[in-house]
C-alpha cells in the first residue's frame, strides 16, 4: 500500500495520548478538506479509518467547531458524510449550511441516518431534486429507527436496547430491506410503552397547531412527534442550547438534559415558515429502561407561549400602556428629580436638620416622606420595566443569600402585618444554597410578592411563605407565597392584566396595581434565568443556584 507524503508526515508524529490523537484528527480533516488526498485513494481510505478510530478522543465541542468551519467552504462529499455519522450536535452546523452540488446530495442522502436527513429537511435552499429525494425517505424517517447492523449499532428511538453504542461510533446507515421494516413495525407495536406526557400547563390543554407531543432518543435528538407537519421538528436536539434564537432549545432544556432531569416551560424555536414555525414552550420528563435503568430519552409536550411569556413587547406599548418604553424612561427621569427634592426636604424637617420644628410639622413631614418614598418605589418599578422592555437593564449576577434576604424583608413587613392582624409565617429550609442572580432584582422580586400578598390579606388571614430547594432540580431554589382570599378563583390572565387591582386601592399595595407587579416579577425572573408560575393557590418563584447558573452559561456558549 502506498501512502501519500502528507499523510505519512501526520502519522509520523508520536501519537501516544488522547491530546495527540485529537491534534492528528484535526490535521487529517484539514488535509481532506483541502483535497490534498484526492489523488491517492489508498491514502484517503487510511485517513478516514484513522479519523473514525480517533473520533472518541476529540471533544464534542471541537468536532462541532471544525464541522462549522468546513461549512464556509465546499468540502468533499465523503467528508460531509463522515461528519453526518456523528451526533446531531456535531453534524447540525455543517449539514444546515454547507453547499454541495445536487449529485453530491443525491449520493449522500441514502447514506445519511434519519437524524441527518431530518437536519437537512430544515433547509429552505435545496433544489426540487434534493427535496424529492428527502421526501422519499419520509415514511421511514418519521416512525422507527434503522435496524441493528452486523456491527451492533442502530439509531435509537423512545426505547433503547442495551447494546446501544456511543453516538461517535454510529456508522452510515444503508437502506433497510422490506422484511426488516415489517419486523421493526411489529416489534415497535409490541414493545412500545404508552406515552406519558408531563403535567399540562396552567390553563388546560390545547389542540391543533397550538400543542403537540414528541419523543427524543438517548442522544437528545427528536425522533417522533404527533404534529401534522413533524418534518420541521424531527432531528432537532435537546442536547445543546441553540447558538441563536432562530432555531433550537434554550439553556434550560439543554441543562436539564445533561442532568437527566425533568424540565418545564423551556423555550423552543422552530425556524421556517410552516405551521410549527415560531416560539414554543416545552416540558419533558426523562425515561429509563425498566430492566437495566439505562436512560432512553425524553417524552415531552409543546405549547404556544402565553401572551405574557412573549419576549417581544406588546404592540400597545409597555405593559398595555400606549407609551413606548423610551418615552416612559424619559418621563421617569423627569418625575424622579422633583420627587428626590421632596424627599430631601421632608427628611430635613423630620430630623430637624435646619433647626427645631413643631411636632405637627414633623408629623406631616414624616407622612409626606413615607408617601414620597412609596411613590419613588413605583417610579423605580416603571424604570425597571422600561429597561427590561428595551433589554437595557444592567444585571450583575452574584451570590445572594436568599434565606437572609427573606428574613430581613419579613422583619421589615412584620409591623404592618401585626397592625392588620395578619399572620406572616415564613418557613425557610436550613443550609440552602445561594441564589446566583442580580441582587437588586432578587430583592425587588421578593419584596413585590410579599407586599402584594400582605396588602391583599384580610384581617386575621394567614400568609404562608416558604423558601426551599426545588424538588425537581436541586440546583435551583423555590420561593412560594400563598394567594390570599381576595384573589381566590381569579385566573392567570386576569391577574396579569396590567390594570388589575382587586377592590381598587388597598393598604401597602403596589401603586401600579397587582397586575403590573406580577408582570414585573415575571419579566425580572426571566431576565435572571428564573421563572414565576401562578398556581391555583400560590405564587411560585423559581431562581437559579450557582450550579444551575454555571450550567446555563456553559450551554449557551
Amino acid at each position: 500500500m502506498r501512502f501519500d507524503d502528507m499523510l505519512a508526515t501526520v502519522l509520523a508524529h508520536p501519537i501516544r495520548d488522547s491530546a495527540a490523537r485529537a491534534a492528528a484528527w484535526r490535521q487529517l480533516v484539514d488535509l481532506i478538506a483541502q483535497r490534498r488526498l484526492d489523488h491517492a485513494a489508498d491514502s484517503r481510505d487510511v485517513a478516514y479509518q484513522m479519523l473514525r478510530e480517533w473520533r472518541a478522543d476529540v471533544p464534542v465541542d471541537q468536532r462541532r467547531g471544525v464541522g462549522a468551519s468546513l461549512a464556509r467552504h465546499t468540502p468533499p462529499a465523503d467528508l460531509v458524510a463522515y461528519f453526518a455519522e456523528d451526533g446531531a450536535a456535531v453534524a447540525a452546523p455543517l449539514i444546515a449550511t454547507v453547499s454541495l452540488a445536487d449529485d453530491a446530495w443525491l449520493e449522500l442522502i441514502p447514506l445519511f441516518s434519519p437524524t441527518a436527513r431530518g437536519l437537512l429537511r430544515h433547509r429552505r435552499d435545496l433544489t426540487p431534486a434534493v427535496t424529492r429525494a428527502l421526501a422519499s425517505f419520509g415514511s421511514a424517517d418519521f416512525t422507527i429507527a434503522a435496524p441493528e447492523t452486523e456491527t451492533g449499532s442502530e439509531t435509537p428511538v423512545a426505547a433503547v436496547p442495551e447494546d446501544i453504542p456511543p453516538a461517535d461510533s454510529t456508522p452510515l446507515h444503508h437502506p433497510p430491506r422490506i422484511a426488516d421494516l415489517v419486523a421493526r413495525i411489529e416489534a415497535f407495536r409490541r414493545d412500545r410503552v404508552p406515552f406519558a406526557a408531563p403535567p399540562a400547563p396552567v390553563g388546560g390543554t390545547q389542540s391543533g397547531d397550538e400543542a403537540f407531543r414528541f419523543e427524543t432518543a438517548w442522544d437528545g435528538s427528536i425522533v417522533w412527534s404527533d404534529a401534522a407537519q413533524r418534518g420541521a421538528i424531527i432531528g432537532l436536539s435537546l442536547a445543546a442550547a441553540a447558538e441563536s434564537r432562530e432555531h433550537g432549545v434554550d439553556g434550560h432544556a439543554a441543562g436539564a438534559f445533561r442532568r437527566r432531569a425533568p424540565f418545564r416551560d423551556a423555550r423552543l424555536t422552530i425556524g421556517g415558515a410552516g405551521a410549527l414555525s415560531g416560539a414554543w414552550r416545552i416540558s419533558g420528563v426523562p425515561f429509563f429502561d425498566s430492566g437495566n435503568g439505562r436512560f432512553t430519552g425524553y417524552r415531552c409536550t409543546a405549547r404556544r407561549p402565553r401572551v405574557d411569556e412573549q419576549a417581544e413587547p406588546a404592540s400597545t406599548g409597555l405593559y398595555g400602556s400606549n407609551m413606548p418604553a423610551e418615552s416612559l424612561r424619559q418621563l421617569v427621569h423627569e418625575i424622579r428629580t422633583p420627587l428626590g427634592a421632596i424627599i430631601g426636604f421632608a427628611e430635613m424637617i423630620d430630623r430637624q436638620i435646619l433647626g427645631p420644628a413643631a411636632a405637627d410639622y414633623r408629623s406631616r413631614a414624616a407622612a409626606i416622606l413615607a408617601e414620597a418614598q412609596r411613590l419613588l418605589g413605583a417610579v423605580d418599578d416603571l424604570d425597571t420595566a422600561a429597561k427590561l422592555d428595551a433589554r437595557a437593564l444592567p444585571l450583575e449576577p452574584r451570590r445572594v443569600d436568599g434565606a437572609a434576604l427573606l428574613r430581613d424583608l419579613c422583619g421589615d413587613m412584620a409591623p404592618l402585618a401585626q397592625e392588620r392582624a395578619i399572620h406572616l409565617a415564613p418557613q425557610i429550609a436550613d443550609d440552602l444554597p445561594a441564589i446566583e442572580a442580580d441582587p437588586v432584582s432578587v430583592e425587588r422580586m421578593f419584596s413585590r410578592l410579599l407586599s402584594s400578598s400582605i396588602g391583599l390579606a384580610s384581617e386575621g388571614e394567614n400568609v404562608p411563605v416558604t423558601l426551599d430547594v426545588d424538588p425537581l432540580d436541586p440546583h435551583r431554589l423555590r420561593f412560594e407565597i400563598g394567594r390570599t382570599r381576595a384573589i381566590a378563583g381569579r385566573d392567570e390572565r386576569a391577574l396579569l392584566d396590567p390594570g388589575y387591582s382587586p377592590d381598587g386601592d388597598w393598604p401597602e399595595a403596589p401603586v401600579l396595581g397587582l397586575g403590573f407587579a406580577l408582570r414585573l416579577v415575571r419579566n425580572l425572573a426571566d431576565a435572571v434565568g428564573g421563572r414565576l408560575s401562578i398556581e391555583e393557590d400560590r405564587f411560585v418563584l423559581n431562581l437559579p443556584g450557582p450550579a444551575a447558573s454555571a450550567a446555563g452559561i456553559e450551554e449557551q456558549r
